[in-house]
């Protein structure tokens, strides 16, 4: 310990000393430094070129107070009012009067005015962007890619022809589960190319149609006030209803009836529109429906429900398939024979000789045979994949006719780099051509989605020949399981989204 305590003091010691070291060198450092520097200024101060060097800085300040005072001297001459009016009359060689020199003053005063104001008026305002919740698709590797976004932009401006619409509730179809997975993906960048919609297909929104309360117009628009409460429908290839606004062309808006709620009234618009294309495609109305036979493939869709009651309304015969729990849908609705099967069974739970389950397609096929019965319009709903729809051609009459209203392949999605040039070329120059030799030019599956159906189904709906149909609502956040859900054979009618 002693050892340890002698060790430390010398080390103690050895340390003062070199501090003592350190502060001696630095003061007389100092010391030096204060002599010398005084000295060092003024050699430098009293040099000859820093003394030629001030005097040029002198100089050439002497010279630029100089230039501002003759500046200042000229000015004042120059805006003499004196000699303005002399050097104006000896250039215009006329006698001005004070009533002259006023006009042309008014003249220069109101020109600079209207010049500030197109000035102002031409500037590129900056533009006010605004955001809403949407239920958007921004790839299409299927239902599990879709996104609820709260920052999607919102339209707020409208176009002479536009209605910009406040979303209250908008129905899921089969088409938007299709979309998800690319459907109709090269004609939607086309399209909505041409129609300055927006230079890309992605990101789309969701929905086929929906209800809401119009909140502003384009100063063109007739047909329609603000207030209105309205039910929408667009095409496939078009920005979707699925979120909070819509800003949609006056052709695409109808009233919605006044005699359902905004929820109910969504299960109709597109599907409505649908129905009414198959029955245009068969030239089917009221006044020859009554000698037709129909036999509706799943008549519990939203289609389904809208094409019994109609073709119930014009006392057609109707046999239709449906599942087990929709049986007192379709009687209600008006079907006259109802075929019902359950999933993965037999029409009747029939089953074969081992107890196998007996695929439910072959039970109809076989079903349908046994019966003999021959249909003049065979109308497919709902697509099952793997089933062969094209058997059911047996089972028209002579002049029958198989129809669709499920989303059919598209050539265009398949479509490679020079296939999709070529099919934007054949689409713009069919537009020109359109308008230059006024032809119809909306025949890309969306002719029949315009204000005229809609109003038709309006009328319908107040009148009571078509119901509403809605099975489930969901949230916007649900919007997954809806989309599973209206493929499902549990659903019945119209799946619907609130943003209420």
């Amino acid at each position: 310990m002693d050892a340890f305590l002698f060790r430390g003091s010398q080390k103690l010691e050895s340390l003062q000393f070199k501090v003592n070291l350190v502060g001696s060198k630095a003061k007389d450092l100092i010391q030096l430094y204060s002599q010398t520097t005084p000295a060092l200024l003024h050699q430098v101060w009293h040099n000859q070129k820093f003394e030629h060097l001030r005097y040029n800085l002198i100089q050439l300040i002497t010279y630029l107070i100089e230039i501002s005072k003759d500046f200042k001297d000229r000015f004042l001459e120059v805006a003499d009012p004196k000699r303005l009016w002399m050097f104006l009359t000896r250039i215009l060689a006329i006698q001005w009067s004070k009533k002259d020199v006023f006009i042309a003053c008014a003249s220069f005063l109101v020109g600079g005015l209207v010049g500030a104001a197109v000035g102002l008026s031409l500037r590129q305002q900056k533009k006010t962007v605004q955001y809403m919740e949407a239920v958007q698709l921004k790839h299409y590797l299927g239902i599990e890619s879709v996104l609820i976004v709260e920052d999607a932009t919102a339209p707020y401006e409208c176009g002479d022809n536009d209605v910009l619409i406040n979303v209250k509730a908008g129905s899921v179809h089969i088409v938007d589960a299709c979309i998800c997975k690319g459907y109709g993906k090269t004609l939607r960048k086309v399209l909505r190319r041409l129609y300055k919609e927006s230079p890309s297909d992605l990101p789309v929104i969701l929905g086929r149609d929906c209800t809401g309360i119009i909140t502003d117009l384009g100063k063109r628009v007739q047909r329609l006030e603000i207030g209105d409460e309205v039910w929408v429908t667009v095409p496939f290839w078009s920005q979707g209803t699925l979120c909070q606004t819509v800003l949609v062309h006056e052709n695409r808006v109808a009233r919605k009836p006044k005699n359902v709620g905004f929820e109910g009234a969504c299960s109709i618009p597109y599907a409505g529109s649908l129905a009414f294309s198959a029955l245009t495609e068969a030239d089917v109305d009221i006044g020859n429906a009554q000698s037709k036979k129909f036999f509706i493939q799943d008549g519990c869709t939203p289609v389904g429900c809208v094409l019994i009651q109609l073709l119930n309304h014009w006392n057609a015969h109707i046999t239709t398939t449906c599942y087990k729990r929709a049986v007192p849908v379709a009687k209600a609705l008006g079907a006259t024979e109802i075929l019902y099967v359950d999933d993965e069974k037999a029409i009747g739970d029939a089953t074969d000789e081992n107890d196998k389950i007996i695929d439910p397609y072959k039970s109809l096929l076989k079903e349908l045979q046994v019966r003999g019965d021959r249909f003049d319009f065979i109308v497919i709903t709902r697509n099952h994949e793997g089933y062969d729809w094209s058997q059911l051609y047996q089972f028209c009459s002579k002049n029958g006719k198989v129809l669709t209203t499920v989303p059919e392949e598209l050539l265009s999605d398949s479509c490679g780099f020079f296939s999709a040039l070529l099919l934007t070329g054949y689409v713009r120059l069919k537009h020109l051509f359109g308008r230059v030799l006024d032809l119809p030019t909306d025949d890309y599956a969306e002719a029949h989605l315009c204000h005229a159906t809609l109003e038709k189904l309006t009328e319908l709906v107040e009148d009571g020949v078509l119901q509403t149909v809605v099975d489930k609502v969901f949230q916007p956040k649900d919007i997954e399981v809806a989309l599973h859900y209206i493929q499902s054979e549990q659903s019945i009618g119209s799946s619907v989204v609130t943003f209420r």
